[in-house]
Order: C-alpha cells, then structure tokens, then sequence
C-alpha cells in the first residue's frame, strides 16, 4: 500500500474539506465544458489552490467515467531522483478519501510490453505528481482501478517506448482505459511571458505532434516539467487511433495570488478519438 505523501501540503487533509473541494471543482468545470470520451488527458499537478480549478476540467471533460472497469493510467514526472529510470507501482493507494486499488495485470503487461519501465515504488516514495491525481479519480470515477507511473526519463524515444508499451498492454487485456498526463506549463516567470512560451508548444500538441513538442521543449529550453508524460501520452492516443486533441483550459498561478510578475502556468487538454 502506498500511503499519502503529500496530503496536508498539496491538499488538505481533511475527507470531508477535500470532498468538498473537489466536488466544487468538478462541478464548476462541468458548467465549463462538453463531456466526451477521451483517449487521454493532460492535467497540472500543483497545489489544488493554484491549479485546481484547471485539473478539474481534464477530469469533468471525460465521460469514460460512466464506462464498466474503467483503469486510469496516471504518468507523472519523477521531481525526487528516486527510482528507476521510469517506475512503474504496482501498488494500491491510499488518499484522505480511501483506497483506489492497482490494476497490477494491466501494470505488468505494460513492464512486459516496453523496454524501459520497470516495476519500482521507490520512484513513488515521494513523489507528488501522480498522487494529486487521485482525489479528482476518486470522485470522478469511485470504482476505477489505476496504474501509476513516475518518469525520470522524458526524451522521446522514452515517452514513445512508454506510450506504445501502454497501447499494446491496454490491446491485450481489452481494458477500458484512459491516460493521465500529469503536468506543470512554464515556470516562475510573468504571466505575459509564460504564455507566450507556452502556446507555440501547445500547438504542437493540438496537432498531435509529441516529435515537435518534444523538440520545443529541447530548443526553447522551456521548463514544462511533465513533457515526457505528456508526449507518451499523445502518442499512445495516436496509436489508438486519436482523430483531435482540445484545450480545456489554460491558466496560471497568478489567479490564486493576485501576483502575476512571477507563476507557473497550468494546462488542461483532452485528446479525442
């Protein structure tokens, strides 16, 4: 079992305030949004105060959640050095909210299908970017299983090893699955500037194209922290046939604090079929 590392920091510890919370998220967002079946999602990992509101479009935008023996694949990036190059938990996990169980059949054949990926919980020890994700799962979906994976690695031929490994794993076992790319957009520099980093790579992944986001990241040295994730992500929705991928919401920090001279940015994307 893998208990919470960052509950009480990133979100509160309290069931009954973070029910609460996430609830208002997700039915806000819903408001905001049409709900369709989703390959993937991408979705920030900050703090829920300052990137909440964003994560629950990624969440409330997918009406998989409705699906029989839905499995959630949950890819962050590794922000500790713990860990195999990508970790992979076969483990169930525990939020404030209860368990959410492993798909450990589903993360095993993902190990068996890539080169990379190994089972690992160390990479997972510490590590936030998957476990933020957990709560808005819970409500979005109480009887989903879930595979998370923590990536140290991010270039492309990792995230493309990864996103196939994924595809044909999910082939396998005929599983109802949907792909979780947990991510941060520029950080810790005015809004104005942020946003103009951001956009030409966020184009990049509305045409479906994790070669040229991966390749804008590189040149431009931009420091979007969970690209690896993220162009896995785009490429297993390739493979699975993916036709378009939408911007939910784009945001930063600044709406939180009122300081817009120094934010991280936040994204949430939904790639369709």
């Amino acid at each position: 079992m893998r208990y919470p590392a960052v509950s009480g920091s990133f979100y509160t510890s309290s069931v009954m305030a973070l029910r609460t919370e996430v609830r208002g998220y997700l039915a806000a967002a819903k408001e905001q949004v049409e709900a369709r079946e989703r390959l993937a999602v991408v979705c920030p990992h900050a703090g829920y105060l300052y990137s909440g509101k964003c994560a629950a479009f990624s969440f409330a935008s997918s009406s998989n959640w409705g699906n029989r023996g839905i499995s959630a694949i949950i890819i962050g990036p590794n922000h500790t050095g713990l860990g195999t190059p990508i970790s992979v938990s076969f483990d169930s996990w525990k939020t404030p909210i209860g368990e959410i169980k492993a798909d450990a059949e589903l993360a095993e054949a993902i190990v068996k299908a890539g080169k990379i990926a190994r089972r690992d919980e160390l990479g997972h020890l510490r590590e936030h970017s998957v476990e933020v994700q957990l709560p808005f799962l819970q409500e979005s979906c109480p009887s989903a299983q879930f595979v998370g994976i923590c990536m140290g690695l991010q270039d492309l031929p990792a995230a493309r090893d990864l996103g196939k490994a994924i595809f044909d794993a999910v082939a396998k076992l005929k599983r109802n699955a949907i792909v979780i790319a947990s991510s941060d957009f520029t950080h810790y520099e005015p809004a104005e500037s942020a946003k103009k980093k951001d956009m030409p790579a966020i184009e990049r992944l509305l045409a479906l194209d994790e070669a040229g986001f991966d390749r804008m990241v590189r040149e431009k040295d931009l420091s979007i922290c969970g690209h690896g994730p993220i162009a896995a992500a785009i490429y297993y929705s390739r493979l699975s046939g993916a036709k378009n991928c939408e911007l939910l919401k784009y945001t930063n920090s600044g709406e939180a604090t009122g300081d817009y001279s120094n934010v991280v940015a936040y994204a949430s994307l939904a790639i369709n079929r």
